[in-house]
């Protein structure tokens, strides 16, 4: 039954981890397509103007730093579905894995997803809304993966180890 339950656990990771790059990557190509990419939407383009002024670009950097952080969307779901892939291809070639990419890949997406609530936090709202969904499937990711995993190599298992004689005898 436990194996079972951890079965089940790094194949819900799995899964969690493919919904989260694929948002993460559709979202990119959503921005690709808009001519202001997220400059245009609402509220959020505010939030990107007022980056960039706090980080005392020109005028004329603002656009280029919009298709940066479109470019860092899709970096981020790119590296989810990589890191899902690297860990299938490896649990099936070699018959275990660690899934260290795949808590690497966990990390950075709960990281931008936490950058990415900044226009929620501004303005309050969906955006936040979907910013805390997006880190609260990283961290019941994360979990799952590590529930699923167990110890990473059997040498980390601690060994059973006897009491010394005359434990508990009082002198």
């Amino acid at each position: 039954m436990s194996r079972l339950l951890h079965f089940l656990a790094r194949c819900s990771a799995y899964l969690i981890a493919l919904l989260l790059g694929a948002v993460w990557s559709v979202g990119a190509l959503d921005t690709m397509t808009r001519p202001l990419l997220d400059l245009g939407r609402p509220l959020v383009g505010d939030a990107i103007i007022a980056v960039a002024a706090a980080l005392m670009l020109a005028p004329d950097f603002v656009m280029p730093f919009a298709r940066l952080l479109a470019g860092l969307k899709f970096m981020v779901g790119a590296f989810l579905l990589t890191a899902l892939v690297s860990a299938i291809v490896e649990k099936i070639r070699f018959g275990s894995c660690d899934d260290a990419l795949l808590d690497v890949a966990l990390f950075i997406a709960a990281l931008a997803s936490i950058l990415s609530a900044l226009p929620g936090l501004i303005h309050g709202g969906e955006p936040l809304l979907a910013a805390i969904g997006e880190l609260m499937l990283c961290v019941i990711a994360s979990v799952l993966a590590i529930y699923g995993r167990g110890y990473l190599v059997s040498q980390e298992i601690p060994p059973p180890v006897r009491p010394a004689f005359g434990y508990g005898t009082v002198n």
